[in-house]
């Protein structure tokens, strides 16, 4: 295995791209359980791309027992996956909606919505943001 890392990183070092074939695209001991797969947010409107260079944020965010979210939006996608607890979200003109732990959603862009914390324990939710560098993820609504 050394002697083929080696020459990995001998024939990289030569601009030459190595790529190994397995037969099976996951590897044996590795499962996967898809979440989500869409190109809509979670009110359906079409995901829609920053421009510029990329950035990609991710943060785990806690939502205190009865804690919720200042009213906003977002100019970029952003992936929420719910790790613990229970929140429900409510969008301008939409009706509200729950998310439980183990629930993913893609948040709408550009519609002012807050996130409220409906269990009764403190719910922890991971947030990635697909944005770009120099632009705000998160902008508060006026």
């Amino acid at each position: 295995m050394k002697r083929l890392s080696a020459l990995s990183t001998s024939l990289a070092l030569l601009g030459v791209t190595v790529a190994f074939a397995q037969d099976d695209p996951l590897p044996e001991g590795f499962e996967t359980q898809p979440l989500i797969k869409t190109s809509v947010s979670r009110d359906d409107d079409p995901i829609v791309y920053p421009t510029g260079k990329p950035e990609v944020i991710s943060v785990v965010g806690t939502l205190a027992k009865d804690g919720r979210t200042a009213l906003h939006k977002h100019p970029v996608p952003v992936y929420v996956y719910v790790l613990e607890g229970e929140i429900e979200l409510r969008t301008e003109g939409k009706e509200p909606h729950r998310y439980k732990a183990g629930e993913a959603f893609i948040e709408t862009q550009n519609r002012k919505h807050q996130a409220f914390n409906v269990a009764g324990t403190p719910s922890k939710i991971l947030a990635v943001f697909i944005g770009e560098q120099g632009k705000p993820t998160t902008v508060a609504a006026q």
